[in-house]
Protein backbone atom coordinates (compact mmCIF):
# COMPACT_ATOMS: atom_id res chain seq x y z
CA UNK A 1 0.00 0.00 0.00
CA UNK A 2 2.86 2.54 0.55
CA UNK A 3 4.14 1.24 -2.50
CA UNK A 4 1.48 2.71 -4.42
CA UNK A 5 0.84 5.65 -2.47
CA UNK A 6 4.48 6.57 -3.33
CA UNK A 7 3.98 5.70 -6.97
CA UNK A 8 0.51 8.17 -7.35
CA UNK A 9 2.16 10.98 -5.26
CA UNK A 10 4.90 10.51 -8.16
CA UNK A 11 2.86 10.02 -11.01
CA UNK A 12 0.79 13.27 -10.26
CA UNK A 13 3.92 14.88 -9.69
CA UNK A 14 4.85 13.83 -13.16
CA UNK A 15 1.18 14.67 -14.51
CA UNK A 16 1.48 18.35 -13.28
CA UNK A 17 5.33 18.67 -14.75
CA UNK A 18 3.52 17.65 -18.24
CA UNK A 19 0.83 20.30 -18.14
CA UNK A 20 2.96 22.65 -16.98
CA UNK A 21 5.41 21.88 -20.12
CA UNK A 22 2.51 21.83 -22.16
CA UNK A 23 1.37 25.31 -21.24
CA UNK A 24 5.02 26.74 -21.33
CA UNK A 25 4.96 25.37 -24.76
CA UNK A 26 1.65 26.58 -25.80
CA UNK A 27 2.61 30.20 -24.63
CA UNK A 28 5.80 30.50 -26.58
CA UNK A 29 4.04 29.01 -29.72
CA UNK A 30 1.17 31.79 -28.79
CA UNK A 31 4.52 34.07 -28.96
CA UNK A 32 5.90 32.76 -32.30
CA UNK A 33 2.90 32.38 -34.40
CA UNK A 34 3.21 36.26 -34.47
CA UNK A 35 6.13 35.78 -36.92
CA UNK A 36 5.67 32.49 -38.63
CA UNK A 37 3.80 30.02 -39.31
CA UNK A 38 2.27 27.58 -37.50
CA UNK A 39 2.62 25.14 -40.04
CA UNK A 40 6.31 25.41 -40.13
CA UNK A 41 6.97 25.63 -36.47
CA UNK A 42 5.00 22.28 -36.37
CA UNK A 43 7.89 20.91 -38.72
CA UNK A 44 10.42 21.84 -36.20
CA UNK A 45 8.89 20.13 -33.20
CA UNK A 46 8.27 17.14 -35.60
CA UNK A 47 12.17 17.25 -36.65
CA UNK A 48 13.09 17.21 -33.31
CA UNK A 49 10.59 14.52 -32.00
CA UNK A 50 11.45 11.89 -34.80
CA UNK A 51 15.23 12.25 -34.32
CA UNK A 52 14.73 11.99 -30.81
CA UNK A 53 12.60 8.57 -31.66
CA UNK A 54 15.36 7.18 -33.93
CA UNK A 55 18.06 7.70 -31.45
CA UNK A 56 16.57 5.91 -28.21
CA UNK A 57 15.67 3.23 -31.08
CA UNK A 58 19.22 3.70 -31.96
CA UNK A 59 20.63 3.13 -28.71
CA UNK A 60 18.39 0.28 -27.74
CA UNK A 61 19.41 -1.66 -30.66
CA UNK A 62 16.37 -1.66 -32.20
CA UNK A 63 15.60 -1.50 -36.24
CA UNK A 64 13.35 0.89 -37.02
CA UNK A 65 12.12 -1.76 -39.80
CA UNK A 66 11.29 -4.33 -36.64
CA UNK A 67 9.54 -1.16 -34.96
CA UNK A 68 7.45 0.00 -37.77
CA UNK A 69 5.81 -3.49 -37.63
CA UNK A 70 2.11 -2.65 -37.01
CA UNK A 71 -1.20 -5.14 -36.77
CA UNK A 72 -3.17 -1.72 -37.75
CA UNK A 73 -1.15 0.13 -40.05
CA UNK A 74 -4.24 1.77 -41.70
CA UNK A 75 -4.75 3.19 -37.88
CA UNK A 76 -1.82 3.99 -36.77
CA UNK A 77 -1.47 6.28 -39.99
CA UNK A 78 -4.77 7.73 -39.61
CA UNK A 79 -4.52 9.06 -35.88
CA UNK A 80 -1.00 10.47 -36.44
CA UNK A 81 -2.63 12.20 -39.39
CA UNK A 82 -5.39 13.66 -37.52
CA UNK A 83 -2.88 14.65 -34.25
CA UNK A 84 -0.59 16.16 -36.75
CA UNK A 85 -3.57 18.44 -38.00
CA UNK A 86 -5.24 19.15 -34.94
CA UNK A 87 -1.87 20.78 -33.13
CA UNK A 88 -1.55 22.94 -36.24
CA UNK A 89 -4.49 24.27 -36.38
CA UNK A 90 -4.86 24.66 -32.73
CA UNK A 91 -1.91 26.55 -32.59
CA UNK A 92 -3.07 28.95 -34.91
CA UNK A 93 -6.72 29.28 -33.02
CA UNK A 94 -3.62 30.35 -29.97
CA UNK A 95 -2.82 33.05 -31.84
CA UNK A 96 -6.37 34.32 -33.85
CA UNK A 97 -8.49 33.86 -30.05
CA UNK A 98 -5.67 32.91 -27.79
CA UNK A 99 -5.01 30.82 -25.23
CA UNK A 100 -7.32 31.47 -23.34
CA UNK A 101 -10.85 31.38 -25.20
CA UNK A 102 -8.72 28.19 -27.25
CA UNK A 103 -7.91 26.36 -23.99
CA UNK A 104 -11.41 26.93 -22.56
CA UNK A 105 -13.04 25.33 -25.15
CA UNK A 106 -10.44 22.37 -25.85
CA UNK A 107 -11.70 21.28 -21.95
CA UNK A 108 -14.66 19.31 -23.55
CA UNK A 109 -12.48 17.07 -25.07
CA UNK A 110 -12.65 14.50 -22.29
CA UNK A 111 -16.19 15.07 -22.51
CA UNK A 112 -16.05 13.76 -26.22
CA UNK A 113 -13.71 10.77 -25.65
CA UNK A 114 -16.33 9.46 -23.29
CA UNK A 115 -18.76 10.55 -26.05
CA UNK A 116 -17.23 8.96 -28.77
CA UNK A 117 -16.08 5.61 -26.64
CA UNK A 118 -19.22 4.28 -27.26
CA UNK A 119 -19.72 5.11 -30.83
CA UNK A 120 -16.46 3.75 -31.84
CA UNK A 121 -15.25 1.33 -28.58
CA UNK A 122 -18.98 0.39 -27.87
CA UNK A 123 -18.13 1.15 -24.20
CA UNK A 124 -21.54 1.34 -22.29
CA UNK A 125 -21.92 4.75 -20.74
CA UNK A 126 -24.96 5.04 -18.22
CA UNK A 127 -27.49 8.31 -17.91
CA UNK A 128 -25.37 9.63 -15.16
CA UNK A 129 -22.08 10.25 -17.63
CA UNK A 130 -24.54 10.90 -20.61
CA UNK A 131 -25.97 13.67 -18.29
CA UNK A 132 -22.45 14.93 -17.69
CA UNK A 133 -21.89 15.18 -21.12
CA UNK A 134 -24.63 17.32 -21.79
CA UNK A 135 -24.28 19.54 -19.39
CA UNK A 136 -20.41 20.02 -20.72
CA UNK A 137 -21.76 20.89 -23.82
CA UNK A 138 -23.87 23.48 -22.45
CA UNK A 139 -20.70 25.07 -20.90
CA UNK A 140 -19.12 25.52 -24.34
CA UNK A 141 -22.71 27.06 -25.47
CA UNK A 142 -21.79 29.52 -22.62
CA UNK A 143 -17.99 30.08 -23.63
CA UNK A 144 -19.07 30.17 -27.47
CA UNK A 145 -22.31 32.34 -27.04
CA UNK A 146 -23.07 31.71 -30.81
CA UNK A 147 -26.64 34.09 -30.38
CA UNK A 148 -24.83 37.08 -28.44
CA UNK A 149 -21.44 37.68 -30.40
CA UNK A 150 -20.43 38.07 -33.88
CA UNK A 151 -19.92 35.01 -35.72
CA UNK A 152 -16.02 33.65 -34.69
CA UNK A 153 -15.27 30.94 -37.02
CA UNK A 154 -11.87 30.53 -35.23
CA UNK A 155 -13.80 29.45 -31.82
CA UNK A 156 -15.69 26.61 -33.57
CA UNK A 157 -12.46 25.99 -35.36
CA UNK A 158 -10.73 25.05 -31.47
CA UNK A 159 -14.02 23.09 -31.04
CA UNK A 160 -13.36 20.78 -34.07
CA UNK A 161 -10.02 20.51 -32.52
CA UNK A 162 -11.07 19.54 -29.58
CA UNK A 163 -13.33 16.78 -31.91
CA UNK A 164 -10.11 15.71 -33.46
CA UNK A 165 -8.38 15.18 -30.69
CA UNK A 166 -10.88 13.26 -28.77
CA UNK A 167 -10.83 10.73 -32.14
CA UNK A 168 -7.01 10.95 -31.82
CA UNK A 169 -7.46 9.54 -28.18
CA UNK A 170 -9.97 7.10 -29.36
CA UNK A 171 -7.75 5.65 -31.70
CA UNK A 172 -4.94 5.46 -29.80
CA UNK A 173 -6.81 3.27 -27.15
CA UNK A 174 -7.74 1.35 -30.22
CA UNK A 175 -3.92 0.62 -31.18
CA UNK A 176 -2.71 0.01 -28.13
CA UNK A 177 -4.84 -3.61 -27.79
CA UNK A 178 -2.94 -4.61 -30.86
CA UNK A 179 1.03 -2.61 -31.12
CA UNK A 180 3.16 -1.73 -28.25
CA UNK A 181 3.81 1.72 -27.02
CA UNK A 182 7.03 1.94 -29.18
CA UNK A 183 5.25 1.23 -32.58
CA UNK A 184 2.85 3.45 -31.74
CA UNK A 185 5.76 6.41 -30.77
CA UNK A 186 7.40 6.00 -34.00
CA UNK A 187 4.27 6.22 -36.16
CA UNK A 188 3.07 9.21 -34.18
CA UNK A 189 6.41 11.18 -34.82
CA UNK A 190 7.60 9.81 -38.26
CA UNK A 191 4.04 10.74 -40.15
CA UNK A 192 3.72 13.92 -38.49
CA UNK A 193 7.58 15.00 -39.93
CA UNK A 194 6.22 13.42 -43.08
CA UNK A 195 3.46 15.33 -43.46
CA UNK A 196 4.71 18.72 -42.06
CA UNK A 197 8.03 18.36 -44.30
CA UNK A 198 6.06 17.88 -47.26
CA UNK A 199 4.60 21.41 -46.53
CA UNK A 200 6.64 23.02 -44.03
CA UNK A 201 8.85 24.59 -46.96
CA UNK A 202 6.62 26.42 -48.43
CA UNK A 203 5.55 28.39 -45.61
CA UNK A 204 9.24 28.75 -44.25
CA UNK A 205 10.29 32.24 -43.46
CA UNK A 206 13.68 33.35 -42.33
CA UNK A 207 14.09 32.87 -38.58
CA UNK A 208 16.06 35.48 -36.44
CA UNK A 209 18.40 34.05 -34.27
CA UNK A 210 16.86 33.98 -30.99
CA UNK A 211 14.34 32.28 -31.93
CA UNK A 212 15.69 29.18 -33.04
CA UNK A 213 16.31 29.07 -29.26
CA UNK A 214 12.81 29.48 -28.08
CA UNK A 215 11.79 26.82 -30.89
CA UNK A 216 14.56 24.46 -29.20
CA UNK A 217 12.87 25.00 -26.03
CA UNK A 218 9.21 24.30 -27.14
CA UNK A 219 10.45 20.90 -28.89
CA UNK A 220 12.12 20.11 -25.56
CA UNK A 221 8.91 21.61 -23.52
CA UNK A 222 6.86 18.81 -25.69
CA UNK A 223 9.43 16.29 -25.39
CA UNK A 224 9.15 16.37 -21.25
CA UNK A 225 5.79 16.55 -21.03
CA UNK A 226 5.23 13.92 -23.48
CA UNK A 227 7.80 11.46 -21.60
CA UNK A 228 6.89 12.46 -18.11
CA UNK A 229 2.58 11.61 -19.66
CA UNK A 230 3.88 8.05 -20.40
CA UNK A 231 5.67 7.23 -17.10
CA UNK A 232 3.38 8.80 -15.09
CA UNK A 233 0.69 6.24 -16.45
CA UNK A 234 3.35 3.60 -16.16
CA UNK A 235 3.52 3.64 -12.16
CA UNK A 236 -0.19 5.21 -11.67
CA UNK A 237 -3.86 4.37 -13.00
CA UNK A 238 -5.41 7.14 -15.68
CA UNK A 239 -8.24 7.46 -13.74
CA UNK A 240 -6.11 9.10 -10.97
CA UNK A 241 -4.31 11.49 -13.52
CA UNK A 242 -6.67 12.36 -15.99
CA UNK A 243 -8.66 15.59 -13.44
CA UNK A 244 -4.96 17.19 -13.54
CA UNK A 245 -5.00 17.75 -17.13
CA UNK A 246 -7.35 20.87 -16.59
CA UNK A 247 -4.53 22.37 -14.74
CA UNK A 248 -3.77 23.24 -18.55
CA UNK A 249 -6.50 26.04 -18.41
CA UNK A 250 -5.65 27.34 -15.03
CA UNK A 251 -1.70 27.79 -16.11
CA UNK A 252 -2.49 28.90 -20.01
CA UNK A 253 -4.84 31.69 -18.04
CA UNK A 254 -2.12 33.05 -16.15
CA UNK A 255 -0.27 33.04 -19.28
CA UNK A 256 -2.42 34.36 -21.21
CA UNK A 257 -3.60 37.37 -18.71
CA UNK A 258 0.16 38.38 -17.61
CA UNK A 259 2.10 37.90 -20.99
CA UNK A 260 -0.23 38.25 -23.61
CA UNK A 261 -2.87 40.83 -21.96
CA UNK A 262 -5.94 38.76 -22.79
CA UNK A 263 -8.93 39.44 -21.10
CA UNK A 264 -10.94 36.59 -18.74
CA UNK A 265 -14.72 37.43 -19.81
CA UNK A 266 -17.21 35.87 -17.35
CA UNK A 267 -19.07 33.53 -19.72
CA UNK A 268 -15.81 32.05 -20.16
CA UNK A 269 -15.05 31.66 -16.33
CA UNK A 270 -18.31 30.22 -15.62
CA UNK A 271 -18.51 28.04 -18.85
CA UNK A 272 -15.34 26.69 -18.08
CA UNK A 273 -16.59 26.03 -14.35
CA UNK A 274 -19.75 24.13 -16.05
CA UNK A 275 -17.18 21.61 -18.29
CA UNK A 276 -14.19 21.08 -15.51
CA UNK A 277 -17.47 20.26 -13.20
CA UNK A 278 -19.03 17.96 -15.49
CA UNK A 279 -15.81 16.02 -16.52
CA UNK A 280 -14.11 15.58 -13.31
CA UNK A 281 -17.82 14.14 -12.09
CA UNK A 282 -17.21 11.91 -14.97
CA UNK A 283 -13.75 10.63 -14.27
CA UNK A 284 -15.42 9.88 -11.08
CA UNK A 285 -18.12 8.13 -12.26
CA UNK A 286 -15.61 5.90 -14.49
CA UNK A 287 -13.26 5.23 -11.43
CA UNK A 288 -16.30 4.10 -9.34
CA UNK A 289 -17.68 1.69 -12.11
CA UNK A 290 -13.63 0.62 -12.81
CA UNK A 291 -13.70 -0.47 -8.98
Amino acid sequence: MHTKLVNNKIGILLMVTAIFSYSCMDGIIRYLSQYYNVITLGMFRYWFFALFIILIHSRDGKSLIEVSKSKVKFLQITRSIILTIELCCAHYCFYKIGLIQTSAIFAIGPLIVTALSVVILKEKVGWRRWSAISIGFVGILIILRPAFISFEPFSFMALGCAFLFAIYQILTRLVSKYDNNDTTLLYTGIIGALILTSVGPFFYSEVQNIDWLWILLISILGLIAHLCIINALKISEASLLQPFNYLHLVFVTIIGIFIFNEVLETPVIIGSLIVIIAGLYTFSREYIINK
